[in-house]
C-alpha cells in the first residue's frame, strides 16, 4: 500500500508538471511577444535607408528619377538639368517631395555634379544618401570614361563625398592591341585594360627597345581576356628581337611579323612565343632574315635587268667591241 501511494503522488506531480509547461505564465508569454514585436521592427528598420535618398537610373533609351526632393520647385530645377544633359532619353519621374533634406543649394549641388557624370554612361546610376554618392555603370567611350575619372576625383561640390566610384570603360570587342616597331620609333594602337596596365607597358618599352620615341594612342576599355597582361609582354618581348616589325593581339590570337637580323633569330622569336604565352592565347608568325631578304632582292634585279638585255641583243645584233651602250631605265622610273 505504501508503494502503491508513493506511486500516484508521483503521477499526479508529473501531470501538474506537464500542464505548467503547456500553459506558461501569462506575463511571461507577454514579454517574449513584445521582445519579437521590437525584433522585427529593428529588422524593418535595417531594410529601409536611413536618410535623404535620391537616385537616378540609365538606361539606353530612358532615365528613371526616383527618391526624394526638397520642393516642387526643386523638381522643376532638377527636370530642367535632366532636359538640359539627356534631350533624347525618355524620363520616369517617381520623384516625392520629402522635407528635413541637406541644405538645398548643396543637394542642387550634389544632385547637378551627379546628372554631369551620369551623361557620360551608356548605362549606369548615381545614388546620393544624404551628401554620399555612389556612381556605377559603363562609359560611352574611353573619352567618356577618363572624363568621370577625373571628375570624381576632384575637387567636389561643397559637402559631397564619392562613397563608391563603380564606372568601367566601354567594351572592346574584340579587345585588340597593336605594337609597330619602324626604323625610328615604336607606336602602340589600340585597346588597354587600365591605366595601370598602359603604364606598365610604357616602362617596358623603354626598358626593350632603343627607338628614340614612343607615340602612345591606346584607349581604356574593358573586355581584355584573362591573361592579357602576361601575353602582351610576352608579345613585346618577341618583337624586341626584331629589327623592324608589328606584333597585334586580337582577343586570344597574337600575331608578328617583320624582319629579323638572322634565320637564327626568326627561329628563336617564334619558339619564344609559342612556349612563353600563356593558355590559351595562340600565335602566328610571319618573320623574314636580312639574308633572305638580299638574296630575294637581288633575284628581283636579276629579273628585270637580264630580259632587257636580252632585248637590246635581238633588235640591235652582235655588239661592237668596248663597254656596253647604258640599259634604258624601266618603264614607270623616274
Amino acid at each position: 500500500m505504501l508503494l502503491l501511494g508513493l506511486f500516484a503522488s508521483l503521477v499526479v506531480i508529473a501531470a501538474f508538471g506537464a500542464h505548467a509547461g503547456f500553459c506558461a505564465d501569462p506575463v511571461v508569454s507577454d514579454q517574449a511577444a513584445s521582445a519579437r514585436l521590437v525584433t522585427l521592427a529593428a529588422n524593418k528598420s535595417k531594410e529601409r535607408p536611413v536618410g535623404y535618398v535620391w537616385s537616378a537610373m540609365r538606361a539606353e533609351s530612358g532615365l528613371r528619377l526616383r527618391g526624394a526632393v526638397p520642393s516642387e520647385d526643386d523638381r522643376r530645377t532638377l527636370l530642367g538639368m535632366v532636359k538640359a544633359l539627356f534631350p533624347d532619353l525618355k524620363v520616369e519621374d517617381d520623384l516625392e517631395v520629402v522635407e528635413g533634406g541637406p541644405p538645398k543649394e548643396q543637394w542642387l549641388g550634389a544632385v547637378s555634379f551627379g546628372l554631369q557624370q551620369l551623361a557620360h554612361l551608356k548605362r549606369g546610376s548615381i545614388r546620393l544618401l544624404n551628401a554620399r554618392m555612389r556612381v556605377s555603370g559603363e562609359a560611352h567611350s574611353a573619352k567618356d570614361y577618363i572624363e568621370v575619372k577625373k571628375a570624381l576625383a576632384g575637387p567636389l561640390p561643397t559637402g559631397l563625398v564619392i562613397k563608391v566610384d563603380n564606372v568601367r570603360p566601354p567594351i572592346a570587342d574584340p579587345f585588340v592591341f597593336t605594337a609597330d616597331l619602324g626604323t625610328n620609333a615604336l607606336s602602340f594602337a589600340g585597346s588597354v585594360p587600365s591605366e595601370d596596365s598602359r603604364k606598365q607597358l610604357r616602362e617596358l618599352s623603354r626598358e626593350l627597345f632603343e627607338r628614340p620615341g614612343l607615340d602612345d594612342r591606346l584607349e581604356i576599355a574593358s573586355g581584355a581576356p584573362e591573361g592579357w597582361d602576361e601575353a602582351v609582354i610576352v608579345a613585346l618581348r618577341a618583337l624586341s628581337s626584331l629589327e623592324s616589325g608589328k606584333v597585334s593581339l586580337s582577343d586570344l590570337a597574337v600575331t608578328i611579323e617583320g624582319i629579323a637580323p638572322d634565320q637564327g633569330t626568326a627561329v628563336a622569336v617564334s619558339y619564344q612565343l609559342r612556349r612563353d604565352l600563356p593558355e590559351p592565347f595562340s600565335t602566328s608568325e610571319s618573320i623574314k632574315w636580312k639574308e633572305a631578304s638580299a638574296t630575294r632582292a637581288t633575284r628581283d634585279m636579276a629579273s628585270k635587268v637580264i630580259p632587257r638585255i636580252k632585248a637590246y641583243a635581238r633588235t640591235t645584233g652582235n655588239l661592237p667591241k668596248g663597254e656596253l651602250p647604258p640599259l634604258m631605265p624601266p618603264l614607270g622610273a623616274r
